[in-house]
Parts: structure tokens; C-alpha cells; sequence
């Protein structure tokens, strides 16, 4: 099936660059699927060595010497019969085409989600893709504004500001609203990097406010900053209300939060790593921990959960897989997960998404040595755009 539409894209950063290239529909990025040039591999020869091609009949030899050969495996080098081919003296190189797969994503039986691994240029979503509610999953454009009003340099605590008796009554309000909160006290004095890790971590309500009131901006004219961001960065499908996601009216789909999620994730090295907290102790509070699902097993790393009686439960997580020396972190995003536990839900069906097309990393021999690559499907591979990473002013 064709996707129905090109959004503008997922956002992930390479050295600075931002890569835009999510498509919804069963197959996110069929249309801009290209096909992938046949991976080559190189083999120098010394003047005196031998080098023979297993599976077919042609040999370059040179002076008796050392001998390489190249073993026969699942990705097979054929020559035709009886063929002869002349190289430049000292070298031979081997074609050795990448043996793709079947990739079938997992995708959950109800709500719906997006998968994307921006550093292989690979993005997928479920043939379904609600406008829905997101609960606490629209923290992570309140966040992503904050930090580019008020960056955080080095170890700093970025700016702070006195709790007042109108904090206080916020607080007590969110607790009657059964909201994640953190607890505050009249005077305390509390900085930006204490309440960027009781959001990420605990989900806290109130320190989403406090973070907001450290911009000097009224919550309307913030919210109608997301709004601006939002439709900036192609979530044209989303729609934010107040900064916590308590209301039913901050509206979403699955493809679209996975380009905010990977957009904090990439651009923000602190929020990186809060992001990987199953607890953190704040003041006045003392030790919190976690809603985010399987938070440390199975290369989980972060990132956000949510959940309402609307939304259901709501999962951005990122995985790492570690290959040799690469890490290669997917990104998915669940929504809509009803169940009595709905966080946990959620986090299982992120896990199972993953699961589902871990196979299609691998490493293959490439001119410049192994490499990762997406031996899956081509047409879930994108085209990557440069485009602006923030335009928030």
C-alpha cells in the first residue's frame, strides 16, 4: 500500500546536520526510497600474492607469494565461467552485493506507532495514524523550548527562580488532578537543570511549570510557541493546549512525535542523558523514580511516557544496539495503549517493535572495511534533506 501523504520528516542530527525524511503509512519513506548502490569491496594485492574468487572460475594471479581468498558465505561472489578479467597491476576488486531481507514491523494491535533509525536513514510507521491524545508525551516540546531560550552551558545550573505561594497553589492543584508531581515549598530556590531531570525522570507537572515561568512568558503565549514550533518542524498533525499534556486537547500522531523525540534526543546531550535516570533526588522531595518502561534492560535508553485516561499509555523510547564499536539508537513512539497497566503495555509493544526489525542491522563488508547498514527493505530507506534544527527564536 502507497503511503498517504510526505511530512516533511523525522529530524535526526548528524554532525550538526538535521535529517528530515518520515513519510506515514505502512512503509514510512516509500517514496523516497532509493535503491542502494551494490556495496563494493576492496582487496590490495602485493606484488607477489595470489588472490582467487571462491564460486567462480576467474584468478588473477601474480609472483608466488601470500594468499588471500575470500571463503564462500550467505553473500556469494560470482564470477561468470570461463570469463577473464584484467585489473591494474596490484589490486583486485570484488562486487559483493548485500543480501537483503523481509522486514515485517510489529506493529501494536491497537493505537499505533513509528519507528525511525535516523542514522541508517530508516523510518516506518503503522498503517494507522490517529490524531489522538498524547498525555505527558507533550513535555517534550516544552522542554525542547526551554533549552534553546535558556541553554544549559557545561555542569551550569541554568537559570533559577524563588518558589512563590502562586507555585505552591499550583502544586497542590495538580496533586488534586492526580498529576506526576514533585513536591515545592514556599522560598525554595530552584534552578533549570533540577527541573529539566523531575520532568524527564518523574513526569512533574508543576516543574513543567516552573520551566515555563523561567522564560518570562504567560503559558497562552508559550503554548502558542509549540504550536509554531511544532508546524516548523513538519508535525503538521499536531496541536498542544498547555504545557503538560494533561489535557485532552494536546493532539498528536505517532510519526509526528517521533520527530521531537529524536529532535531532543540528538540536539540535547543533557536531556540524553537524564533521559537514562531510573531515579533522581530532588530537593524537598527526596528520591524519585522512572515512568518510562524497561528503562535500562534490553539497551532501553530513555525516553518519555505518558498517560491519561484519553490518551491511554503513551512510550517514546529509544534503544541502543551496540555492534563492535558502533551504536546504532532506534527511536519508536507508541500511542493509545489501553489496558490496566498502560504504561507497561506500551513500553512492551516498543520493545516487540524493535525486536521485529533488530535482524535488519547488520554489518556488511564495504570498501572502506565493515560497516552497519539496513539489510531490510529498501523502501523503508529514506533521502536525507539538510534542514534548519531550531527555529525558535
Amino acid at each position: 500500500m502507497k503511503p498517504s501523504r510526505l511530512a516533511r520528516g523525522w529530524w535526526g542530527v548528524v554532525a550538526g546536520v538535521v535529517v528530515v525524511g518520515l513519510t506515514t503509512g505502512p512503509q514510512l519513506g516509500a517514496e523516497l526510497a532509493n535503491a542502494l548502490p551494490t556495496t563494493t569491496t576492496s582487496t590490495t594485492v602485493s606484488p607477489s600474492s595470489t588472490t582467487t574468487v571462491a564460486g567462480g572460475s576467474t584468478t588473477t594471479t601474480a609472483p608466488t607469494g601470500s594468499t588471500t581468498t575470500l571463503p564462500t558465505s550467505s553473500t556469494t561472489t560470482t564470477a561468470p565461467t570461463g570469463s577473464t578479467t584484467t585489473l591494474p597491476t596490484g589490486s583486485t576488486t570484488t562486487t559483493l552485493p548485500v543480501t537483503r531481507r523481509v522486514t515485517t514491523p510489529v506493529w501494536p494491535a491497537k493505537g499505533s506507532a513509528a519507528l525511525a533509525i535516523p542514522q541508517l536513514n530508516v523510518g516506518v510507521s503503522s498503517p494507522h495514524q490517529p490524531i489522538v491524545p498524547i498525555a505527558s508525551l507533550t513535555k517534550l516540546m516544552t522542554v525542547w523550548i526551554v533549552l534553546h531560550q535558556f541553554p544549559l552551558v557545561n555542569n551550569g545550573l541554568g537559570a533559577c527562580e524563588t518558589v512563590s505561594a502562586h507555585d505552591v497553589a499550583l502544586y497542590r492543584h495538580d496533586v488534586a488532578q492526580q498529576q506526576s508531581v514533585v513536591a515545592v515549598a514556599l522560598g525554595q530556590r530552584i534552578c533549570e537543570r533540577t527541573l529539566l531531570r523531575g520532568v524527564i525522570v518523574h513526569s512533574a507537572g508543576d516543574y513543567a511549570q516552573l520551566l515555563v515561568q523561567l522564560t518570562g512568558l504567560s503559558t497562552p503565549q508559550f503554548v502558542t510557541l509549540m504550536n509554531r514550533e511544532a508546524l516548523a518542524m513538519g508535525m503538521s498533525h499536531t496541536h498542544y493546549v498547555d504545557v503538560t499534556g494533561i489535557s485532552a486537547g494536546d493532539v498528536s500522531t505517532a510519526s509526528d512525535q517521533l520527530i521531537i523525540t529524536i529532535a531532543v534526543m540528538t540536539n540535547e546531550p543533557l536531556i540524553r542523558s537524564i533521559a537514562t535516570l531510573t531515579k533522581v533526588w530532588l530537593p524537598v522531595q527526596g528520591v524519585v523514580g522512572t515512568f518510562t518502561p524497561d528503562l535500562g534492560y534490553d539497551g532501553v535508553a530513555g525516553v518519555k511516557s505518558g498517560y491519561t485516561q484519553a490518551a491511554g499509555g503513551c512510550d517514546a523510547m529509544a534503544v541502543n544496539l551496540r555492534l563492535n564499536s558502533t551504536i546504532i539508537t532506534t527511536y519508536i513512539v507508541v500511542l493509545g495503549q489501553q489496558s490496566n497497566n498502560a504504561l507497561a503495555l506500551a513500553g512492551s509493544v516498543a520493545l516487540a517493535l524493535y525486536r521485529s526489525v533488530r535482524p535488519s542491522i547488520a554489518r556488511v563488508m564495504t570498501p572502506n572495511g565493515l560497516q552497519v547498514e539496513w539489510v531490510g527493505s529498501l523502501a523503508d530507506v529514506t533521502t536525507p534533506s539538510p534542514t534548519p534544527a531550531n527555529t525558535t527564536k
